[in-house]
């Protein structure tokens, strides 16, 4: 399913409220913003999702809270590690995030940024290789809890730092 046709869907539903467009996340040299994300931002302002029911809330944040990752969750910036690159992208609301990367070796793919798992190897999975993909299992799931996390149909794509 194509970007525009997922938020076309959120739109139409009562479990999703999709704000208006409001900018672009501004990101430093050297990081790439994912065509999807782009076009997800000239669409909307970000996205509350499960507001009704299923899965846990997330929020896909507004542009101006997509901030790096390390330096919101663990204050200091860490320029060697691969989660460098990583911007927090959605809020579960429970001091729980989701990431992407920006660099651009590894554009787009998506990872779990909860406390206990964010930039730690062999405890941090991928949940997803676009942005477009984290927000159309978002869509599509509607279990109790996270669309990768306790899901027999989920088929994650190994840990961060294995796969780089």
């Amino acid at each position: 399913m194509k970007l525009k046709e997922i938020i076309h869907q959120l739109k139409i539903s009562s479990n999703f409220i999709v704000n208006e467009p409001c900018g672009y996340p501004e990101i430093k040299d050297g990081y790439v913003l994912p065509d999807d994300i782009r076009e997800f931002y000239s669409i909307c302002g970000g996205i509350m999702c499960y507001t009704q029911y299923g899965g846990f809330p997330i929020e896909i944040l507004k542009p101006s809270n997509v901030k790096l990752s390390n330096i919101a969750l663990l204050g200091k910036h860490y320029e060697e590690d691969i989660s460098s690159s990583w911007h927090l992208i959605a809020d579960a609301l429970d001091g729980n995030f989701i990431s992407v990367d920006f660099e651009p070796t590894r554009l787009g793919r998506c990872y779990e940024s909860f406390a206990y798992s964010h930039a730690v190897a062999n405890n941090c999975p991928m949940i997803a290789l676009s942005f477009t993909e984290l927000l159309y299992s978002i869509y599509k799931y509607t279990g109790d809890y996270f669309f990768w996390l306790d899901n027999p149909r989920f088929i994650g794509y190994g840990d961060a730092y294995a796969t780089v």
